[in-house]
Order: C-alpha cells, then sequence, then structure tokens
C-alpha cells in the first residue's frame, strides 16, 4: 500500500499476504529498495522507518504530475503509476440527522464544488473522536457534475453522538485507484463475489499505490 499526498510524507507498506484460513497479521517486508519518481525526472528513495514501513518526509506530491513506485524485494520488482488529481478544495462540514431503519442516526455531509470540466473521484476517510471508521466511501461525479456536493457519510451501525468530534478526510483520487477502493467498497457491502481488487500494481502484488490530493476538517457534532 503506498501513497503520495500534497500535504504529508510519501508512505509505502509493505507486508507478506497470508491463506485465508490465518489470522490478519501480516507479516512485514523489510529490507526492500523502494523508490518513487515523478514525471519532471525527480527521484526519492523511501527510507525503512518501521518494520516493513517506507518512509519520505521530503516528498510533497504536486496536483497534474504522475508519479511511478518502483519496489524490488526478493528479486522481483513491482512497479506502480498514478497521477495527482487537481484538488477539490472541501468547503465545510455539514452535521445531521437522519431516520435509518428503526432509528435516528446522526451523519456528516462534506460540501464541495465538483469541477464540470472533467472527470472527479473522491475518498473520503471518517474519524470519529480518534478511530478511524471503517467504512469505505468513495464516489465518482457521474450524479453531480459540476454542481454542490453535500452526500452524507452513512454508517448504518453508526456510533457518533451529540458531542463528539468528526474528522473528515477528502482525498481526490484517479480513475484506477477508483476502481480499486469501489472494488473494496463492494466487497466490504457484500455486493459482489469474493475477488482481489483491480489493483494498479504490476509484478503480481496485491494492494493500490495512490497519488492524492489530501485535505481534512473537523466539526463538532450537535
Amino acid at each position: 500500500e503506498g501513497i503520495v499526498t500534497n500535504s504529508s510524507a510519501a508512505q509505502v507498506t509493505i507486508s507478506k499476504s497470508v491463506t485465508f484460513s490465518d489470522n490478519n497479521t501480516f507479516p512485514a517486508v523489510t529490507g526492500a529498495i523502494v523508490t518513487i519518481a515523478d514525471n519532471l525526472n525527480h527521484s526519492y528513495i523511501l527510507s525503512e522507518t518501521q518494520p516493513g514501513i517506507y518512509t519520505n518526509s521530503i516528498l510533497t506530491g504536486v496536483p497534474g504530475l504522475t508519479y511511478q513506485l518502483t519496489v524490488n524485494t526478493g528479486g522481483v520488482t513491482y512497479t506502480a503509476t498514478s497521477v495527482m488529481p487537481i484538488q477539490v478544495p472541501m468547503d465545510t462540514l455539514l452535521t445531521d440527522q437522519i431516520a435509518f431503519g428503526n432509528k435516528t442516526i446522526k451523519i456528516v455531509e462534506p460540501q464541495y464544488s465538483d469541477p464540470a470540466a472533467f472527470a472527479n473521484y473522491y475518498w473520503f476517510v471518517e474519524t470519529i473522536k480518534q478511530t478511524v471508521n471503517k467504512r469505505i466511501f468513495v464516489w465518482d461525479d457521474n450524479l453531480i457534475n459540476g454542481g454542490i456536493s453535500n452526500r452524507p457519510l452513512i454508517e448504518r451501525d453508526s456510533t457518533i453522538n451529540s458531542g463528539d468530534t468528526i474528522q473528515v478526510e477528502m482525498r481526490c483520487i484517479d480513475k484506477n485507484i477508483f476502481r480499486y477502493v469501489r472494488g473494496l467498497e463492494d466487497l466490504q457491502n457484500n455486493a459482489s463475489t469474493p475477488a482481489n481488487p483491480d489493483t494498479n500494481i504490476s509484478g503480481g502484488a496485491l494492494g493500490y499505490f495512490s497519488a492524492h490530493t489530501r485535505q481534512v476538517k473537523k466539526v463538532k457534532m450537535q
């Protein structure tokens, strides 16, 4: 799993897969050679700061540039490419409560103005009282292209209560990452036959490499 953003250190996490019957403890891959290059011929080496975690605090992504990840480990080379989209500003976080099933739940709604000139893909990560919500929120602009969006982040088993501080991270992602994360979302919702999501990594690895913009807002639930 690799990310380059416009506001945080680049990071690549490398681990080994395990069999389906094992617990979800994935052995870290140490000693790999990890580099990220952009299409302006800048190249960055990522250092292993923890077992299996490689970072570079100097690399800050620039919207519009293309980034290529190269990982050499165990005599095998893995590569992936991602284009960092232009950032769509998140204007504010709205709060609301809605009827869901036989109960009322509290929700947040990120509001932003979607550009009409090109396709946009969004991935939202919600944190409730410092705990990341595992629910995946990802969509494109097919329904609202060129308009104001305030699509809610709905979690049927919401744990949001009055007084809670909610953080939302808005990621503008490229089409390949949208396909990957949408595949994960379908699996999470049991909307597809279990299968590995489409990856943008060549060489036979699972996972993804994403160059995306990142912005964070917080709101206190009333």
